[in-house]
């Protein structure tokens, strides 16, 4: 089933080095920058249809205040395995390093994942002995759900450097947002995700459906800067030596998505998706599944079922196949249920696969039905789809 650090002084708010300074840690900056600088400079404004001012190429990719419950997802980035599913805290150094193999678009493709070193309270059979240990720490569940957040802003007016491929954000502003799609996390809890985003090694190597070749070692957000106004908080910026109009974004954070992302957005290669379900469900699988549904199933009806396998399918995620089948047909129809539930799918049905000899199945094949919501979701794809192609042309001509 198909499924840093910047060498760069243009960032916004890093215009002025007397106006304020930073550690090594957060102005260390890898080299992609230069890339991310010269790429695309001329497509910052084209000019509108409607003779009116200008018109932001990136407009196709924005989402409008009327669909706040809906975001973008990127071709590829979004359709492979890039978090951790079993336990994120691993001991030995031999687990550092997570290798994912699987097909996507028919082609095979490769995903590296590396552990964060992190110092942590020791815990013996759950008791804290008041000492602290080296361990190494995974993307998991709570950096996904902070990444699909800031992505979330990348679509948000004011808030998206397309160029750069930055967005712009307060701690507050990510709490508040991660608090109503009913994800609470303390502000420690948030600062230590971004860092784990902003450190671990992410590596991609597959083909895209036209036989690209794409081979990419980044962190999840090669740049991170932690700011604030607020003299208590330990990511305080004096801005008394800022203009007036500038200190507003010089005491944001900073955050540089994946390179993927921006290749996606660069060729309209992106999806329309429904946020806020993606973030409601609380099923591994179920997220992926929905992932998979929004990019993949362009012709949801109720006539136009989606038909997978489930061993092809669980194959190519980063929880894999365990050694059970029913154990994973069981995890398979929780998933489907809880689509169900959300009203992304109306119903499922699957069909066992026997084996060859004895007894059992080898696989099962599922055959999914939308749900009418999704269909209308899918169809507002179609037309932000549309919209955007026609911004092509008129940026074209």
């Amino acid at each position: 089933m198909d499924q840093s650090n910047l060498l760069t002084q243009s960032l916004p708010g890093f215009e002025s080095p007397a106006a304020h300074t930073f550690s090594r840690a957060e102005t260390g900056l890898p080299a992609r920058m230069k890339t991310l600088q010269s790429r695309n400079t001329t497509r910052r404004m084209q000019p509108a249809a409607n003779g009116m001012g200008t018109l932001p190429l990136f407009s196709a990719y924005e989402i409008k205040l009327d669909e706040a419950e809906y975001s973008n997802l990127v071709a590829i980035y979004d359709a492979l395995p890039r978090f951790s599913w079993a336990s994120k805290t691993v001991h030995a150094m031999s687990a550092m390093t997570t290798q994912l193999e699987g097909t996507l678009n028919n082609e095979p493709f490769k995903v590296v994942l590396k552990a964060v070193h992190m110092e942590r309270p020791q815990k013996i059979k759950g008791k804290a002995t008041g000492e602290m240990e080296s361990v190494g720490v995974y993307p998991g569940a709570r950096e996904e759900c902070v990444e699909e957040a800031l992505r979330k802003f990348s679509t948000q007016a004011g808030k998206f450097n397309e160029i750069e491929c930055s967005v712009r954000f307060s701690l507050y502003e990510l709490k508040m947002e991660l608090k109503a799609q009913h994800h609470t996390y303390t502000y420690s809890e948030l600062r230590e995700a971004l860092d784990i985003l902003a450190q671990s090694n992410l590596t991609i190597q597959t083909r895209t459906s036209d036989g690209e070749k794409i081979d990419i070692k980044s962190n999840y957000l090669p740049f991170l800067a932690l700011r604030s106004p607020n003299k208590k908080s330990k990511d305080y910026v004096e801005a008394k030596d800022i203009p007036e109009d500038e200190k507003g974004e010089a005491t944001q954070c900073v955050a540089v998505l994946h390179p993927l992302i921006s290749r996606s957005i660069e060729r309209g290669d992106f999806r329309l998706y429904h946020y806020g379900t993606s973030m409601r469900l609380t099923n591994g699988l179920a997220k992926i599944l929905n992932r998979e549904f929004s990019l993949r199933w362009r012709n949801a009806s109720s006539t136009c079922p989606y038909t997978f396998s489930m061993v092809e399918f669980l194959s190519n995620t980063a929880r894999g196949l365990s050694s059970r089948m029913p154990e994973d047909f069981r995890s398979m129809n929780m998933a489907l249920k809880q689509l169900v539930d959300e009203k992304v799918l109306s119903s499922f049905t699957s069909t066992p696969v026997k084996k060859p000899k004895g007894k059992g199945a080898q696989d099962y094949m599922y055959q999914v039905f939308p749900h009418k919501n999704f269909v209308s979701m899918m169809i507002k794809g179609h037309k932000h789809a549309a919209r955007r192609e026609l911004l092509e042309i008129a940026a074209r001509n």
